[in-house]
Parts: structure tokens; sequence; C-alpha cells
């Protein structure tokens, strides 16, 4: 398995100057004239949410990049495999800048460099004299991702016309060049500029004349990688870019000291997302934000199970999302909803073991203690799936990726799990028996006394992911869809129906259902009935993920001994 290592820079304190310059003043409604003394005071508070919320977007992206990276790592072909230790390194964060007009900016940063251990032997850099990125398997693993992630996971960043800089970073090793040939594929260059061993140089290069030291030999290595990122990367077709050549001729000798790195630079992507930001913090929009408060420890017979698996084991991609599902779920049941803190359990990325031992055998436990006095939550975000015959079940974090052959046996690399051939019978099985059933999590409390229990579950169960991409191919039998059936004291909030896809709401940083409501708890301050919960949230939800061309319809489900009395049913008790 190749090891792969990824970082993300935390930039909320050195940006914070420059969005304070960038923030574009909204006229403040009543209510925001209410909550701030003054409209500094209230663009004081925004610039750290703001970068608090690009922070968490670019956090998001990175996931789902590092995902896709070591699945295409993992599946290259045999003559293309980059050494077991290497390290191939991706940051992705965004930075402060200043424009040539002098004014400051927020740009996003995507950098992809190569390093390995125990390097002798090792054939991933360049061969001696050669230039074509081609000839190295590190230099193409690099082009190659950087195609895939910029395309999949950054292409809104890269609107038409903006300014991008790219950087190309490429050193030879100390062997002495006297002469190589050169094709001419790039170009002929006369007293081009390029930083060669910190300096600002002139370098000239033509077909005629060749190649006849390390100074050139570095440029046109940095060309070559130029030349595919400019004919293979669809999203800096149209935007105005400026290149970068920073070169070295370092002063070791081996095949590990010819190698290239790229840095792109997008300037300013984040304009239009700070000024429809600021808008929305003065209308009160997003639910990570002034949480309303309830008299604390007030809710105590009520007891909380969250779960919220967003890393999965390669190649399951991530699920968007999740971990803020979870902590901004957390938050609103000890501010706004009066739960003691001690009663609401968070688990992240866990185990089916976790679960059951951690999460519903302490709720369990619990239920003894206190009599059968207790209200029970438990929260669900992460994957899904259904058996053959739509029975869905919750797909944990950290299960076993090895018993399912059809993850290691792909022939064609790609960024998820998903196969055009369905999983086979065994696979299928060996998935679901890492899995939970939803009737064995109901089944689990049979034998226990509770008040009321509230199931919710965002994820999707048919196969696909969040993001609208496919998951899993499983091949369904020719049975009606049956669904969910409940005879206990039991409410089942479900993002959509088991054959449907419960999506992301990026804007936002949720799925849809869990920021929908969440919504409901802050406006109603979570004195809300579950009848006109469920009926808000549906209204609501509908319509904004129609907008968004992901049609979402949430269900409920209600267990027999909860039908007639299920309507007047409140989270705060």
């Amino acid at each position: 398995m190749k090891k792969c290592r990824f970082t993300l820079k935390s930039v909320k304190n050195v940006c914070l100057a420059v969005v304070a310059a960038m923030t574009i003043a909204v006229a403040p409604t009543a209510q925001a004239q209410q909550k701030a003394t003054s409209e500094k005071a209230v663009n004081s508070e925004y610039r750290d949410i703001i970068m608090e919320h690009l922070t968490k977007d670019i956090q998001s992206r990175q996931k789902t990049m590092q995902k896709k990276a070591e699945a295409m790592l993992q599946n290259l072909p045999n003559d293309e495999k980059l050494y077991d230790e290497s390290f191939m390194t991706i940051k992705a964060y965004i930075a402060p800048g200043v424009t040539e007009e002098g004014k400051p900016e927020v740009n996003f940063v995507y950098e992809i460099s190569y390093n390995c251990k125990h390097l002798e032997g090792t054939e991933d850099d360049y061969p001696m004299g050669s230039y074509d990125y081609n000839e190295s398997n590190s230099c193409r693993a690099i082009c190659n991702l950087t195609k895939t992630l910029l395309e999949s996971e950054c292409k809104d960043l890269f609107a038409k016309d903006r300014e991008v800089t790219i950087q190309i970073h490429s050193t030879t090793d100390a062997t002495n060049i006297t002469h190589l040939d050169y094709g001419g594929e790039f170009g002929d260059f006369k007293y081009c500029p390029v930083t060669y061993n910190n300096e600002v140089i002139r370098i000239s290069v033509n077909e005629e004349e060749g190649i006849n030291n390390n100074a050139q030999l570095a440029y046109i290595r940095a060309h070559s990688m130029k030349n595919f990122l400019e004919n293979n990367i669809s999203v800096l077709r149209n935007t105005d870019n400026h290149y970068e050549f920073i070169t070295k001729c370092l002063p070791e000798v081996g095949s590990q000291y010819r190698r290239s790195s790229v840095v792109i630079t997008v300037h300013s992507p984040f304009d239009k997302t700070i000024v429809e930001m600021n808008e929305k913090l003065i209308n009160d929009e997003y639910v990570d934000y002034n949480i309303p408060s309830s008299e604390p420890n007030s809710n105590s017979s009520t007891f909380v199970l969250i779960i919220s698996d967003e890393d999965y084991p390669t190649p399951v991609p991530p699920v968007p999302f999740a971990e803020n599902d979870g902590n901004i779920l957390q938050r609103y049941c000890v501010k706004a909803l009066g739960i003691p803190e001690r009663h609401v359990k968070v688990l992240h990325n866990a185990t089916k073991r976790d679960i059951l031992v951690e999460g519903v055998d302490w709720l369990k436990d619990i239920t003894v203690a206190v009599k059968g006095e207790a209200n029970i939550i438990i929260y669900y975000a992460g994957h899904g799936l259904t058996d053959a015959a739509y029975n869905p079940y919750l797909l944990p974090s950290g299960f076993n990726t090895s018993k399912i052959s059809q993850f290691s046996n792909k022939k064609k690399g790609g960024p998820v799990c998903y196969s055009e051939r369905p999983l086979s019978k065994g696979d299928l099985k060996n998935l679901l028996a890492e899995s939970i059933s939803l009737d064995s999590l109901c089944y689990y409390f049979n034998r226990v006394s509770y008040n009321s229990m509230t199931f919710i579950f965002d994820a999707s169960f048919n196969g696909v992911q969040r993001s609208g991409e496919p998951l899993f191919n499983i091949k369904m039998d020719n049975v009606k869809m049956r669904g969910l059936r409940i005879r206990g004291n039991i409410v089942v909030f479900n993002a959509a129906d088991f054959n449907k896809t419960a999506y992301a709401y990026n804007d936002q940083h949720h799925g849809f259902l869990t920021y929908f409501i969440l919504k409901e708890l802050k406006r109603t301050k979570g004195d809300i009935t579950f009848k006109d919960l469920y009926t808000n949230v549906e209204k609501m939800l509908s319509y904004e993920s129609s907008l968004q061309n992901k049609l979402q319809e949430p269900t409920m489900i209600i267990g027999g001994k909860r039908k007639d009395t299920w309507d007047d049913l409140k989270f705060i008790k």
C-alpha cells in the first residue's frame, strides 16, 4: 500500500485583516442592528466567522482530495507505480496576498510534491539527462493527480478570467551536462527569465543548439510540466494564467535530485462567497452561529448518541461535512435544548464496535439506571447502504476493506470504490457483515424501557454519496422496497427514502436534513413539536434541494406504539 502525506495550513488569524478590507457593506436589518451596537462591531464578528467558514470548506475539500489521491496512487498501472515508501504531499490552504494595485486579497493555494524514503534502487524520478515529465513516474503522478483533483474538487474556484499563478519547481542533480539533444517539443526560448539557484537569470534554448547545461535542462523539465498543465487541465483553459519557473541544480548526484513540483495560486476566488456570507450573516442564515440558549441542564431526562462518520478507509470516499454535522448538533443539544453535556456522547469516525459498545450499550445501561425514565435520541451521519432486498444498513467507519475483493482487484484506477460491475454476492455479504442493519439497531432496545426514542438518519442508503456520485453498485432483487418497519415507541427522521439520495448542502457545510432541522431548532429555540418540525423541514428541504437540481424529500417513520401520539412530541421535555 502506498503511503501518502497530506497537510492543511491554518490561516484564520493571518487573514483577518485581508477579509476586513474585503467585507462588503450591506444595509443591516432591524434584527442585525439589535445584535450589535455598531456596524463596525458586527463586521468584526463576521470576519472571524467568514474565515472559519472558508477554512472548513477547504478542510472538507482536502479530505476528499486525500481519498481520491490515495485511491489513484494505489490503482496506478504496474509500470507507473511509485515506490512503496513514497510520499505524495498535497497541501490546500488559504493565504493572504496583495494585488498589483496594492489591495489585499484572500487566495487559494494548491501545492503538490513528491518525496520518498530508502532511495537506493528507486526509479520514480527522471532518468539521467531526460526532460519529458512522462519519463518520470513521480512527475507523471503529480500531473495526473493535479488534473483530477482540481477538476473534481476545485472547479468552482477557477472562474473565467480569474488570475492564476502557477509556479513549477524543477531540479537537476550535479551531473555535468555537456550536450543533450532537444526535440523542440515545447518551442524555442530566447532570453526568458527564470529563477535558477535563487537568482533571476535569462535562459535560451533551441532545437539546433540543444541543451548544454543544467540550467537549461531544469528549465525544459519545467516547460514539459507546463505543457501538460495548460493542455490537459480544463479549469486552466479560461483563466488568466501566469507561469513562474523556480529551478535549481543541487550539489548532490542521484535520481532523487531530479524532481519537479507545482504550486498553483488562485487569486481572490472567495470574493463572491465573502459578499454572500456577509449578507447571510446579517440575515442570520447560518445555523452554526448564534445558537439560542435555554436553561442549562433543564432537559435532564434526555440522552443523546451522535455518530458522525466522515472518514472511511481507502477506497471508500469521505462523507462531506459529517463531522461538522455532529459537532454542531452537539452544541444545539447542550445549549438550545438544555441537555446536560454529560448526557450527549459524540462518536466521530466510529467503528461497528464503537457504535454497539460505546454507544448502544451506554444508552441501554442508562435506561436501566434511570428506571426507564429516559428520552433517547440517536443521530447518524455517514454512509449507508441496503442489501439486495432494500433492507437499510449503516456503514461504520474503519471497517475491514480487505474482506471486499472488488476493492483490491480493480483493474482501472479510480477515486472511489464504485465499479460498473455490481458487488458479488460474497462481497455484499462481507460488506453487510461489517455494517449495522437499522432493524437490528431498533431491536437492541426491545428489552429495555424508555419514554421515547428518536432516530435521525442523515445518510444515503441507495449506493450514492452525498455528492451525488456513485458509491456502491448493488444488484437489487426484483422485490418491492418494504422500508423500515418499527413496532416500538420510536420516531425516525430520515433524510430520504431508502432508494433515494440524501445530499450535502455545500454552502452551509451540512447534510440537507441536518441543516434544516437545526434551522428550525434555532428559529423556535427548540420549542417545536415533531409534527411541525417535520412539516417545516420537509417543505424547506424539498424546495431548496430542488433549486440546487438535487431534489431530496425527507421521510418520517412512526413506530406502532407511537402512531397516535407522535404529533406533540418535542425534543425539549
